[in-house]
């Protein structure tokens, strides 16, 4: 007999706030007759930061150990251990927003993790009341008001920069530094200065995981994956390339997500 499989979804975000969040999710880990077994996880890089709330449940459905937890970018994978009967709920805001709603420098939570409650007392209340949930649903919804509330103001990114960035994600990567600097109307210098600030990455960086994701969203989209191909229509200049960005942003190779 085999233990259940952790549980992942996503949740698209309010409209009021959808092109500043990528999605609301939770990630459930079932309990097991080992209780001190763990599951290793991989993260992968995304150029996001995340806001999660963690937490696990005693068989009588009881939270304890609550955690909140701001995550930053990071341009490598990560593996975690996590024991049965964790709750995750996070939300992963898109790149360059985290830091409007969570008021913290993202160059400074490069591969880092903070409490947000020691970043600004608002997360004080939050945790609180995330605290006070009986369930997952209820903590995605509690989550969800609360950034509601913490609205950004979208005068805190330049305009140039916040074209630069969507032109980053549009492209999947695609799209040369150098001429997204033209397209917005800024120097290269400025280009890099404004985007380091906001992501937490350097557009280089931000373009390359975002360029490797998309690629293996294609990979992981087909039965028999022609490789080749794939890497020429995501940016690449050859199989190899690719193979090499999916080893240092993955640790594995681009058929270890053929399904």
């Amino acid at each position: 007999m085999t233990n259940p499989s952790p549980h992942y979804q996503e949740f698209a975000p309010p409209n009021a706030i959808a092109d500043l969040i990528d999605a609301f999710w939770c990630f459930l880990t079932p309990c097991t007759a080992l209780p001190n077994a763990c599951l290793r996880h991989r993260v992968l890089p995304d150029g996001c930061m995340d806001l999660i709330f963690r937490c696990q449940r005693s068989t009588d459905g009881e939270m304890y150990n609550p955690q909140l937890t701001i995550y930053g970018a990071t341009d490598r994978f990560n593996l975690f251990e996590i024991r049965p009967a964790t709750e995750f709920v996070g939300v992963r805001f898109s790149p360059g927003m985290a830091g409007l709603f969570l008021k913290v420098n993202p160059i400074d939570l490069f591969q880092q993790e903070v409490k947000p409650q020691d970043c600004s007392e608002a997360f004080v209340n939050i945790f609180d009341r995330l605290c006070e949930c009986s369930s997952t649903e209820q903590v995605l919804s509690s989550l969800q008001a609360s950034l509601l509330v913490l609205r950004a103001v979208r005068e805190g990114i330049s305009l140039p920069i916040r074209a630069a960035l969507r032109l980053v994600s549009t492209s999947k990567g695609r799209m040369p530094v150098s001429q997204i600097a033209k397209v917005v109307g800024v120097s290269e210098r400025t280009l890099r200065r404004g985007v380091t600030k906001t992501v937490g990455l350097s557009p280089k960086v931000l373009g390359r995981i975002l360029r490797f994701q998309s690629a293996m969203t294609r990979v992981r989209s087909q039965q028999t994956a022609d490789l080749c191909r794939i890497a020429l229509e995501c940016g690449y200049v050859d199989q190899s390339h690719m193979g090499r960005e999916f080893q240092q942003f993955s640790g594995s190779t681009p058929t270890t997500f053929i399904p």
